[in-house]
Parts: C-alpha cells; structure tokens; sequence
C-alpha cells in the first residue's frame, strides 16, 4: 500500500491517517481488500470512511496487476485512480464514502483516459426510449463520464475520444461497441437558454447526437449550486453560470439533463 498511495494526491493529514490505519489493522485491511478484489465491495457497507479508503487504495495493488496483465501503461491506472482524491475532498477529506462508484475503477470497467472517463456499459435501462437510439436495449456502449476539477475544453475532449477508439481497440478488442453514451447535466437541451453558445458546456454538448432531454434537475442542481433551495431568489450568484442559471430558473426556465451518443466512427 505504501507505493502505491504516494502516487494518489490525498490531502497529507488524510494519507497520514490512512497509513496509521493500514499499519494498524493490517490483517483487516488486507482481508477486506481481498474480499472486494474477488468482487464483494458489499462487505464494505458498514465499514467507516477511512477504513473504505484504505481498503480500496489495498485492492488498487490487485488492480495494478490486472492492468499490467492487460498491458495497459501504468500512467492510465494513475490517472484512473485519480477519482479517489477527487470523492475524498468530496467527503471533506474524511476518507472514502462513495465506494459503489470506485468499484468500477478497480474492477477494470471505467478508464481515465485525457479529459474524460470511459466505462464498459451494457445499456439496459429499460426505462429508456429505445426507438430514439440507433442500438437496442442490452447493447455494448462505453459510457462517458466527466470528472470534476478540469475546466472541459473541447479541444481536449476530442482528443480523449479519439484516443479512447484506439485504447479500447488496443486492450478490449473484443468488446464489441459503436457508439459511445452519456448521460448528462451537460446535454440538457435547455441549456442553450442561459448559456452563450461559445461556452465550454455548449461545445461539449454540440459533439453528441442529443437523443432525449428529460426535467430532472437534481445533477444540474448540485454541479451549479451546491445543493437545492426552497426559494430560487436564495441561489448563490458567485459564478456566471451561477447568475445566468439562476435567472433562467426565476423567469420560469427549467433545468435537467439529456442523453447524447457519438458514433466512434465519426472519432476515427
């Protein structure tokens, strides 16, 4: 473990307590650890947040192993693992809460690969309207996500595409996909309402197919405000988009998100 969390940039009073904790329940540690590399994440769900955290950066060392049995280069494992640092200073650097959303990280489904993350998806939510999609319900897609922390240039998200096609050609080449998919905040059709069409959001969305908007605000509400308020004339206005959301939101606007896909053809 102790190679292996100088490479995850952890606040250093929240490493320190994790290699304390680590040193002081070993036998726990690497039980637990074993347990979630054999795919049981479940015997994490009563465990605190610190004693997550250790576990987890534990199992990483069987990640590393798959990743250099796989032969993908160990800076995308890094770069990858970077999500850990980002959902601690979500958690106020207390350690780990969400574990369910790392899981996928260590189980060697979801890749940062540039700008933006990519996950082995089977698109089986049966909610979805599948005439509007150009592949059916229990397809293989790879799902994009967005890692907070990074300002979206599109410039660079293109060039993560791209090099996705090729990452996914090179170390899963039988995962059989076309289409990449993302749900979003970002691609909410509405968002042309209150945002300049130059802006980093606007150009991200315009490289999708956008396929469904639908009046669900929760994400768009906690990635702008923080979290929802009662009275919409109490949101704060620290940022432009802050101010320009606000005020579509009181001259009766609505927030929510949408679903895009991209053909990885088009990204060749």
């Amino acid at each position: 473990m102790l190679d292996l969390i100088e490479k995850i940039d952890l606040d250093i009073q929240l490493k320190n307590k994790v290699i304390d904790l680590a040193q002081k329940d070993r036998v726990k540690i690497l039980s637990l650890a074993e347990k979630c590399a054999g795919g049981n994440f479940n015997c994490l769900r009563f465990k605190d947040d610190l004693t997550r955290l250790a576990v987890i950066i534990e199992t990483a060392e069987y990640t590393l192993e798959k990743y250099r049995q796989l032969g993908i280069p160990e800076h995308i494992f890094i770069k990858t693992l970077d999500d850990i640092r980002i959902w601690c200073e979500n958690n106020d650097n207390k350690g780990l809460a969400n574990y369910n959303w790392i899981k996928n990280h260590l189980n060697c489904e979801l890749f940062r690969i540039g700008r933006l993350q990519f996950q082995l998806f089977k698109c089986s939510n049966k909610l979805l309207d599948y005439s509007c999609f150009p592949f059916d319900c229990g397809e293989n897609v790879i799902n994009i996500h967005i890692p907070q922390g990074e300002k979206l240039i599109y410039s660079d998200c293109v060039a993560s595409l791209k090099e996705a096609v090729v990452f996914f050609n090179k170390y899963f080449p039988d995962y059989d996909y076309r289409y990449f998919f993302c749900e979003s905040w970002l691609l909410y059709g509405d968002n042309c309402f209150f945002m300049e069409p130059s802006s980093n959001i606007m150009q991200f969305s315009a490289m999708f197919d956008i396929v469904c908007s639908v009046d669900i605000d929760k994400q768009s509400i906690e990635r702008i405000f923080g979290k929802r308020q009662l009275n919409k004339k109490k949101y704060q206005e620290n940022t432009s988009l802050q101010r320009s959301a606000k005020a579509h939101l009181l001259n009766g606007g609505k927030l929510g998100m949408g679903i895009g896909i991209i053909d990885k053809y088009d990204m060749v």
